[in-house]
């Protein structure tokens, strides 16, 4: 039995920072936190850094110059992941544009095959489209969007197999029959692309939908007189993600949304990267310093998750400890994993971050491994 002690730092547990604690590791678990060093230990001094969960990110589209979406391969995913680890993400649903019927099962194929070559953080596979408003579809090609029909989501579960999928999709596009047959499916729902009014929204969230994707990005608005999805969400026990660059939302909007929905508040990046060999091509535009297509379209984020926490901190106010909730425990219970990731305690996955307070990633701990970075 081999054990390993993490010293000297201040450890955020998932609920506050606790002072003068030994973090022990057993088989990449947290064994315990502890008074005292035992005997017979690995130890590993920390150096006074703050030590949280690894983060969790639940829409990311690709990594080091490959878009999952035009690169759909294991190599892709990991790239993927090699990139966003660097901004403390140790967990993460790959992306897939909307696209053909035959992308989407190549994506799963793929994100089957890294799991199977024992690839690491991989929580699943979210599908953004292809069942959106086309009036919501942002960034996404139009031509590939459609209705969903139970004979095209049914070959995708069984592709799936126990392949994790979170599909983003319009619930007004969607047929009661279609949407039933989704909701007793094993697909996480999210709600997004959305042109819904706020009663065809509420119906969605009454049937069982309990996620939004991208809070304000491609949704129907709040208005006096139409609530829209935006407002529905505000108005009900939903979950929702929101990218917090400075771009994609005004910092003083997140404000305003976190003091209305509190812990249903959750970080993604959104991340893209230039790719320039498909259909889905995004260049960092240097006068506004983001991603768009061709047409100038907003296009995803340049984001990493340890920026976004920072922002939500230093440009939004939200305490340290709610931010890093926002960035691990959140995003895990969202995907109904909360009872083994998003904190360090007894029997929780030992995915860990060491950082500066000024949020500068110093260490991790992934995989039953230690390195400084």
């Amino acid at each position: 039995m081999s054990f390993t002690a993490l010293t000297n730092a201040r450890v955020f547990d998932g609920s506050a920072f606790v002072e003068d604690k030994v973090v022990l590791i057993e088989n990449q678990s947290v064994a315990g936190l502890l008074d005292t060093l035992p005997e017979n230990t690995e130890v590993i001094d920390c150096r006074g850094l703050l030590l949280a969960p690894g983060f969790m990110e639940l829409q990311v589209y690709g990594g080091k110059g490959s878009l999952f979406t035009t690169e759909i391969s294991p190599e892709s995913i990991r790239k993927t992941y090699e990139e966003h680890l660097e901004g403390g993400t140790t967990h993460f649903q790959v992306t897939y544009h909307t696209g053909p019927l035959s992308g989407m099962l190549k994506a799963i194929e793929a994100c089957r095959t890294y799991r199977a070559e024992g690839g690491a953080g991989l929580l699943g596979l979210h599908l953004e489209g292809p069942y959106f408003s086309p009036a919501k579809k942002g960034a996404h090609i139009l031509k590939y969007i459609r209705k969903p029909t139970i004979a095209e989501l049914q070959l995708l579960v069984d592709a799936a197999g126990d392949l994790p999928l979170f599909l983003t999709l319009a619930p007004e596009e969607a047929d009661e029959e279609v949407l039933d047959w989704l909701l007793d499916s094993p697909i996480r729902l999210s709600a997004g692309h959305s042109n819904a009014t706020y009663e065809q929204a509420q119906h969605a969230f009454d049937k069982g939908i309990g996620l939004v994707t991208h809070l304000f990005n491609a949704m129907s608005p709040f208005g006096s007189r139409e609530p829209g999805l935006l407002g529905a969400t505000f108005d009900s026990h939903a979950r929702a993600s929101i990218i917090v660059d400075g771009i994609h939302v005004n910092y003083a909007s997140v404000r305003i949304a976190k003091e209305i929905m509190k812990e249903r508040l959750f970080l993604i990046t959104d991340a893209v990267t230039e790719d320039l060999r498909g259909e889905y091509v995004f260049r960092m535009n240097p006068q506004t310093a983001r991603f768009e297509d061709a047409s100038g379209t907003l296009s995803g984020s340049n984001l990493k998750m340890m920026e976004a926490v920072a922002n939500c901190v230093r440009k939004v106010g939200i305490p340290m400890e709610e931010a890093l909730r926002m960035a691990s425990l959140y995003p895990a219970q969202a995907i109904r994993q909360e009872y083994h990731l998003g904190r360090v305690a007894p029997g929780f996955e030992a995915s860990l971050l060491l950082f500066t307070p000024a949020f500068e990633l110093k260490a991790l701990y992934t995989n039953g491994h230690f390195r400084w970075v």
